[in-house]
């Protein structure tokens, strides 16, 4: 795809003697949404957190991630985070003892430290998407339910405003 944003390719990652992934290929192009589906343990995760770099490129996964006509292989995470990547993973960790909304404006500090003016211009999007999340900006993270606590670290990457965001999302379905 030649106006690919993201495009992966040969991406296989290893976990000691265990091959996780093999030869993985994706591509996405600007403005899609793409899926990636399959059972427990079938590398979705592991797919995700490689593209990220959270996994080095260097003893656990080998291959070409390129972002933006870039390749970011051996680039460091924050580093993509800087080039505006972004991934909310599976365990959504929370900032428990700081408020929604402090959690949800750490998700702009790429942007405040890259001087935008307007760097917490998401949050009242996030606001609208989440009304919960309005109602209960100011209470610490941590007292939200179960399904409260998964919309801050949604809200948070979207307050950032990535070129690319990735969502590891464990769906909970079952046959």
């Amino acid at each position: 795809m030649a106006d690919a944003i993201l495009q992966v390719t040969g991406l296989s990652v290893r976990y000691g003697k265990v091959e996780a992934l093999h030869d993985g290929k994706l591509a996405v192009g600007a403005g899609q949404i793409v899926s990636v589906i399959g059972p427990n343990g079938a590398g979705k995760s592991t797919l995700l957190n490689a593209i990220m770099g959270a996994l080095p490129f260097t003893g656990y996964a080998k291959g070409t991630v390129r972002y933006q006509g870039e390749d970011v292989s051996a680039l460091a995470i924050e580093k993509r985070v800087s080039r505006g990547m972004c991934l909310v993973p599976e365990k959504r960790e929370l900032f428990a003892s700081m408020t929604v909304e402090d959690n949800l404006v750490l998700g702009a500090y790429r942007r405040k430290r890259a001087g935008e003016r307007n760097f917490l211009d998401q949050l009242n999007h996030v606001f609208d998407s989440f009304p919960r999340l309005k109602e209960r900006r100011k209470q610490a993270a941590g007292t939200l339910s179960g399904g409260e606590r998964q919309m801050p670290p949604v809200g948070r990457a979207l307050t950032g405003k990535p070129d690319l965001l990735m969502l590891d999302l464990a769906l909970g379905w079952r046959r």
